[in-house]
């Protein structure tokens, strides 16, 4: 079902819509998200740029069924339904993304999302996606072409802003050509620099500072004798001071030491469609993450840490009729090889550990075979895969091998022309584990694993209703409303044991100590709850609602008498607390020339566990934010912002105590103006 005379309209003025449903680019993609089946989440980018967003995480935070944790940017963490994103398949125009690189960095990747075309979050099963063990994160850059405004094939974008809490100044310039009606390219810097920043109180919250630079080159052939060719290079670099161990709530300036952390993609993109049943995808891609020690507390100086990802991913598309059966056979398969390289110095190590280690390089590949299909049977679809995965992993303890198939399920039935159920259930797979890379590395001399590693796997499912109504009220109003239940589990995580023993029981590698082990984790994540998200839009007037309500098991991992885990290893690289999140956005458009929106974050107070299992309460907050947007003309445009206006001091629930201290954590910003503006030519 359409709706053409609503997306003539909506493109104007519509709203992050609190799970972020639409990405505001075109009215195709708006007819696109209107006819999906499946159940999937996107950002709404046009909104994030009046949002005054400069980062990865700081684009998804207004999302229900997303929670950001971690306060400095550098250890901010994403949970997507209570998952924690290492236990997501991330990517960036098909490169691979997302590593932890030492037990309290955030895995995400830094990207300038003013150069997003599309990030689509989706939860539910695909064998085309390999470790998806939570669902995946796709995001796609634009291309020269849709920066071209009129008749003009070249021209440029200057954006200068400034923040008040931090003292932050950011910009960025993007300059574009489209040579002929095929070929485009185009280049952008960007920067971010920020102090620390302030809390509601007004307490300045230390190693939060940070400077961040995002260079991107892309090279688009569209449709030119039915091939698309795109290349992207693209590098991010975030730097600050930070303390390597711990996680200290106000670490000591002695503590902090200045870590650069840096990111290179370089992806190449062909699509070959000749007939429906030739659509030939091909993807080859290589991601650099390199995270270097400035000034490292030791005799021999600066420390880099090197990983390297490259990947290879083909697949076909087969579109048929057979009678009244619509079918759509997606075939592939999948190269990924990782290599990670890292500093080694007897000074690093624990005394004890100096004769009774050894340096080894990390590697590990995965190859697979899958199939994902869609039939569509009248009001009935039905979407079924499966994916075979071949796993090798490699440490100093030797080399692990494990094989997996995955299948999955989903089914979606309309009702009536306005309404429809689905659901759907699916497996996944992976063998690259919970150890922070640079701990994998040095490992004691002799040693093994105690048994064989198998891959991590999940199950998931979600069940669901999608509602949606166009002249419900009035002529072209038009209303939404999605319903869903939804699981995930996930077993055999892939964990570290070191060397580091008292009683018996022993460490997981914190704190620099060598690993004597790797091994799987006995215990079950599960992570479950519901949503409820309704909009309605009309003229120039839009409004939405979202609650996500989510149950884990989550436990304290560093617990005393717990074997092998010093550190609080669930809610760094595993999963959340439990969570009861509302989010209501409205927008209207004052003017053609002017929009102004309002949103509403509201998180109900949340049980942390110390490292004993003892619970204390972490307090619940309602946040409020405003922003504007004004364009003057054709070139000039201007944004203003107020986040969290009344200056609230709050704490998520995500973001990690002080060790052994639950009770003591980082805040988040207290009240921030935003102000930026852009030029066009």
């Amino acid at each position: 079902m359409t709706h053409k005379k609503f997306i003539k309209i909506i493109p104007l003025f519509l709203p992050a819509l609190l799970l972020g449903e639409i990405t505001v680019l075109d009215s195709i993609k708006i007819e696109e998200k209107i006819e999906r089946k499946t159940n999937s989440i996107e950002i709404d980018l046009e909104k994030a740029e009046q949002n005054q967003v400069n980062s990865f995480t700081d684009m998804l935070k207004n999302n229900s069924s997303i929670e950001v944790g971690g306060g400095a940017i550098n250890v901010q963490r994403v949970y997507l339904r209570g998952i924690e994103s290492s236990n997501l398949n991330i990517s960036l125009d098909g490169a691979k993304q997302g590593k932890n690189m030492f037990q309290h960095r955030s895995n995400e990747l830094g990207i300038n999302p003013d150069l997003l075309k599309v990030v689509d979050i989706k939860t539910s099963p695909d064998a085309s996606k390999g470790s998806a063990l939570a669902g995946s994160i796709e995001m796609t850059t634009k291309d020269a072409q849709d920066f071209v405004k009129g008749d003009k094939n070249y021209g440029a974008i200057f954006k200068t802003g400034y923040n008040t809490n931090g003292n932050v100044k950011h910009g960025n310039v993007i300059a574009y050509q489209v040579f002929n009606e095929n070929v485009g390219a185009y280049v952008s810097i960007s920067g971010v620099n920020s102090n620390n920043y302030k809390d509601g109180n007004g307490n300045e919250e230390i190693a939060t500072a940070y400077h961040d630079r995002d260079y991107l080159f892309k090279l688009s052939m569209l449709d030119t004798k039915n091939h698309d060719l795109k290349l992207t290079i693209n590098k991010n670099e975030n730097s600050g001071d930070s303390r390597w161990a711990g996680t200290e709530y106000r670490p000591l300036a002695s503590q902090l030491e200045k870590i650069v952390s840096s990111t290179t993609n370089y992806a190449l993109s062909h699509n070959y469609n000749p007939s429906n049943l030739i659509n030939l995808d091909t993807n080859l891609n290589l991601t650099d993450i390199t995270l270097e020690r400035k000034n490292a507390n030791n005799i021999n100086g600066n420390r880099t840490y090197e990983n390297r990802n490259i990947g290879l991913k083909v697949q076909n598309h087969f579109d048929f009729d057979i009678s009244s059966f619509k079918n759509r056979v997606s075939i592939g398969g999948e190269f990924q090889k990782e290599h990670g390289k890292g500093s080694f110095y007897i000074n690093d190590l624990k005394i004890p550990d100096r004769n009774i280690t050894k340096y080894s390089d990390l590697d590990s590949n995965n190859q697979a075979l899958f199939i994902q299909n869609r039939t569509e049977i009248g009001s009935l679809g039905i979407d079924y895969g499966l994916r075979y995965d071949y796993y090798s992993f490699e440490t100093g303890l030797g080399k692990q091998t494990d094989n997996t198939f995955s299948p999955n399920i989903g089914v979606d039935y309309s009702l009536t022309d306005n309404s429809l159920i689905y659901a759907n259930y699916g497996k996944s797979s992976r063998m690259s584990g919970l150890i922070p890379f640079t701990w994998a590395l040095n490992t004691k001399i002799d040693s093994s694993y105690s048994n064989d590693l198998n891959a991590e796997k999940s199950n998931r499912y979600e069940i669901g209703y999608k509602y949606n109504k166009k002249d419900t009220f009035v002529n072209d109003d038009y209303i939404t409303f999605d319903a869903n239940v939804f699981q995930t589990k996930i077993n055999d995580f892939i964990v570290s044991k070191d060397t580091n023993c008292s009683s018996g029981k022993c460490g997981s590698g914190e704190g620099g100590w060598t690993l004597q082990d790797i091994y799987n984790r006995d215990d079950e994540f599960k992570s479950k709850g519901f949503e409820l998200k309704t909009s309605y839009y009309y003229d120039i007037f839009s409004t939405s609602l979202a609650y996500t309500q989510i149950d884990t098991n989550n436990q304290a991992s560093d617990i005393t008498n717990t074997s092998n885990i010093n550190e609080d290893q669930n809610i760094r690289r595993v999963g959340a607390y439990d969570s009861k999140k509302f989010v209501w956005n409205t927008e209207v458009e004052l003017t053609n020339k002017l929009v102004a929106a309002y949103t509403l974050n509201a998180m109900a107070g949340t049980n942390v566990l110390d490292s004993s299992n003892n619970e204390n309460v972490r307090g619940g907050y309602t946040t409020h934010d405003i922003n504007m947007k004004y364009k003057l003309n054709s070139q000039w445009t201007l944004f203003a912002a107020v986040n969290n206006l009344t200056d609230k001091q709050y704490a998520k629930a995500t973001t990690i105590s002080t060790k052994n201290q639950a009770n003591v954590y980082r805040y988040e910003m207290g009240r921030d103006f935003r102000f930026s503006v852009k030029y066009e030519f």
